[in-house]
């Protein structure tokens, strides 16, 4: 008996020690949605926000594949992650938010578009009249852009260059009250002055798709804040694999099993 305890409790504690040596966590203050896309997420055509409860629906043929982190879904071009989405994602009258994500196109040109190049929305609330995360490949040297509302903030001049095909780069777009910041890699590429604050006909959010295009690629790992995410908490997300179990619900697990030994 004296030897199952030590033994279980080596293991434990091992794990418990393994927890303070991985890679960054990611940011979960002001998480208020998360589709990490992985398999285990997805039945049918629903798709689980795992934090937020914003699950979307699957219209269209989208292809589950390996991710960044575990798995992610690739995108043709007019198929869709349709999320109608919880007040947590209405941004009208707010002055701050951030969202992120793992992008890798298909192609030198992504996109699927009601005019040429333009437009392949990533993650956006194109269709609430808020702000799109989104390829255009009329802006040369910025195509991956960021554009908000009121009037469209950043069309047509505030983006990242060109990702290669077939290569992972992570994205992040914030919004910090009277600025406009873009992120790529973990690292600021553009900054311009915001005149808010937000507006939005409510929390609808589309993934891969909206009305005015499609992006051609793979998506994975998209996480929404309701707060400007720092530089050092951008580079933590971009340094991260996720939500990574935490030491501290570690020590619950071996409070439990402590307790499951000693009624033994």
């Amino acid at each position: 008996m004296l030897k199952r305890i030590t033994f279980t409790l080596f293991v434990l504690v091992a794990i418990l020690m393994c927890a303070n040596l991985t890679i960054a966590d990611l940011v979960t203050d002001g998480l208020v949605a998360y589709w990490s896309l992985d398999a285990n997420t997805i039945s049918g055509t629903d798709v689980k926000d795992v934090i937020g409860g914003n699950n979307g629906t699957i219209t269209g043929n989208l292809t589950q594949v390996a991710g960044k982190v575990n798995g992610a879904l690739e995108f043709d071009g007019a198929s869709s992650v349709d999320v109608v989405g919880t007040d947590a994602l209405n941004f009208n009258g707010k002055s701050e938010m951030t969202v992120a994500v793992w992008a890798k196109p298909a192609s030198d040109d992504p996109v699927v578009g009601v005019v040429a190049g333009c437009c392949g929305s990533i993650v956006a609330q194109r269709d609430a009249l808020s702000w799109a995360l989104r390829y255009d490949g009329r802006n040369a040297g910025q195509e991956f852009e960021f554009i908000v509302c009121p009037n469209w903030q950043g069309d047509g001049g505030f983006g990242a260059p060109k990702i290669a095909t077939g290569e992972w780069h992570y994205i992040t777009a914030i919004v910090a009250v009277d600025k406009r910041q873009l992120y790529l890699d973990g690292a600021l590429v553009i900054e311009d002055v915001y005149a808010g604050p937000m507006v939005s006909n409510g929390p609808e959010t589309d993934i891969g798709h909206a009305s005015d295009g499609g992006f051609v690629g793979t998506i994975d790992e998209i996480v929404m804040y309701n707060k400007a995410l720092t530089a050092d908490q951008v580079k933590q997300n971009f340094q991260s694999a996720g939500l990574v179990i935490s030491s501290v619900s570690l020590q619950g697990k071996l409070a439990t099993a402590w307790g499951q030994i000693k009624s033994k």
